[in-house]
């Protein structure tokens, strides 16, 4: 519903259902039983719901009922799937994509490839990339001649670290439309990748000289930054990376996002968490026999996902990549306290039944999304922005253990400034050089003030201390864990090749350790001058100086 993967057809397209007939002679034709809405109505007020109010659940509902005249309808099974993902069921609803695009595949050559196209984006967006580049090459052999279609599958071939594979499909994009920006955009990420530097620049500073559209060419700028980075030309990279911040700043998208949003929950939580909420029930009140969870937390660009591939090579562990646990267990406790979103005064309102009940939740969405293994083997839950959720941690799972990733707060302010998020309230501020700085310093004086309090045992993982020592660092790792070192861990990155991770690392995580991102700063140290003020007190309380 991110977009319309099966638009409405015309009454002689080829029906979105998968049958292969006409749309006339098909959906647009079906009866429902008499006084019932008929499969068209119900379509059509799905659509409604998904489309113009953005309201999944009505629309998700709707499209049961045309499962239940036509069990196998194709945009149906879709609209249901994204539904369920949109309000973060992502195991239940990606089943039910993944119905709908074999339900499309099995009649690709009677579907328009528009059609194929538009549900291989939808798969791309949810994480089923092996999905999505069968439709994209299904979407290919339909329209050969079609430079869109060569640029989805390029896209789920770059996701996959498929790369020459990819550059082989820009290439053909390109000789259909020279000037497509978007496809110079993305082969210059690839030669960027392959290490051919002066290729991907050329190709960038055409489309820098040539865009005009804002967000394309901020696009551009900020991986031009990343190209004059490695060819050492560090102020002409700082300033194309601030423009591509300042390009993305206007954007209507971006200006809507309240950019004091994350400023002002962390203020709510310095204030609202004292020692005895933070340690209100211990893990032996709570009595539940429910396994003890591990969360790896953190800044941004720190090194979270390089730890969740190395914990993930190990047998004896299960991760997570970026999810909603900790937001929807926000909101259960906000539905059960009536509180709002001040989670502190939630956590008083409710008794120590509530509490395991709210356990028992966060263990039942773990099940159901990462499947019955994930409470058999150790489950580590990872996501960053989750540093901010250690006060809610700490009161309701203080038999958690948490790891905590580390990295010169230079390096990470550095990192994110060049790094390409998905907009939302916790990344608005990353546009902005201050706005980096500032977001950090408010994020880790949280963990600050809450590390020496939280009832849960906590490491903290400095990224140069794994790149200098790997095992003894994660021997550290797995003894907080209580899982034995397995040496297999150090070979995470032939684990990762191939397949698909959700985070912007997800090229670097296939690939052995290296060094080059140690003191990445030290070129740019002029201009850390403006920023240093906010910056100071961390670096020297993580041993940084």
């Amino acid at each position: 519903m991110n977009s319309n993967p099966l638009p409405k057809p015309g009454r002689n397209e080829i029906c979105p259902c998968g049958s292969g007939r006409k749309y006339k002679h098909c959906c647009a034709d079906r009866a429902a039983p008499a006084g019932a809405p008929g499969l068209q109505q119900l379509l059509e007020t799905a659509r409604h719901h998904a489309y113009q109010r953005r309201d999944f659940a009505a629309a998700e509902h709707s499209y049961r009922q045309v499962l239940a005249l036509k069990p196998n309808h194709a945009e149906a099974l879709a609209g249901v799937g994204q539904g369920l993902c949109w309000r973060h069921r992502l195991a239940e609803g990606k089943r039910y994509l993944a119905r709908a695009a074999k339900t499309l595949l099995r009649q690709a050559d009677k579907t328009d490839g528009r059609v194929l196209l538009g549900f291989a984006e939808q798969m791309q967006i949810w994480g089923d990339m092996e999905l999505a580049l069968q439709l994209a090459r299904a979407a290919v052999k339909s329209m050969p001649d079609d430079a869109s279609a060569h640029y989805g599958l390029a896209a789920c071939l770059q996701r996959l670290n498929r790369t020459d594979a990819a550059m082989a499909a820009l290439e053909k994009v390109l000789k259909l439309v020279p000037g497509d920006s978007g496809s110079h955009i993305l082969l210059a990420i690839l030669e960027f990748d392959q290490k051919q530097y002066d290729a991907a620049r050329q190709r960038l500073e055409q489309v820098v000289a040539a865009e005009t559209d804002a967000k394309q060419l901020a696009r551009a700028c900020l991986e031009l930054s990343k190209v004059y980075d490695k060819q050492k030309r560090y102020a002409e990279a700082f300033a194309m990376f601030a423009k591509a911040g300042e390009l993305q700043r206007q954007l209507p998208e971006i200006r809507a996002l309240d950019a004091d949003y994350i400023f002002n929950r962390i203020e709510l939580f310095k204030r609202g968490y004292s020692d005895d909420l933070l340690k209100r029930w211990t893990p032996e009140e709570l009595g539940d026999a429910l396994p003890a969870p591990v969360f790896l937390i953190g800044f941004l660009r720190s090194g979270t996902t390089l730890t969740e591939q190395v914990l993930a090579a190990h047998q004896h562990v299960l991760t997570s990549d970026e999810n909603h646990l900790l937001e929807e267990l926000s909101a259960e406790l906000a539905a059960l306290a009536g509180a709002g979103e001040d989670t502190p005064a939630a956590l008083r309102r409710i008794g120590i039944d509530q509490a395991r009940q709210l356990r028992a939740y966060y263990w039942r969405r773990v099940a159901e999304e990462f499947g019955p293994e994930a409470l058999r083997k150790r489950f580590v839950n990872k996501v960053a922005l989750n540093s901010i959720e250690t006060g809610l941690i700490s009161c309701l799972f203080p038999d958690a253990k948490i790891v905590f990733a580390l990295r010169d707060p230079r390096d990470v302010c550095l990192s994110c400034a060049m790094q390409s998020f998905a907009a939302s309230p916790a990344t608005v501020n990353l546009l902005s050089w201050q706005g980096v700085a500032a977001q950090y310093a408010a994020v880790m004086d949280l963990w600050l003030s809450l590390r020496d309090r939280i009832a849960p045992a906590w490491l903290e993982l400095r990224y140069e201390d794994v790149v200098n020592d790997f095992e003894a660092s994660f021997r550290r790792v797995f003894d907080l864990l209580g899982v034995d070192w397995r040496p297999e861990v150090a070979r995470f990155h032939e684990r990762a090749a191939g397949r698909y991770v959700a985070t912007p690392s997800f090229a670097a995580v296939s690939q052995p350790l290296y060094n080059s991102a140690l003191a990445r700063w030290r070129p740019y140290q002029a201009q850390f001058g403006d920023v240093m003020p906010q910056l100071a007190r961390f670096i020297d309380a993580f041993g940084y100086r």
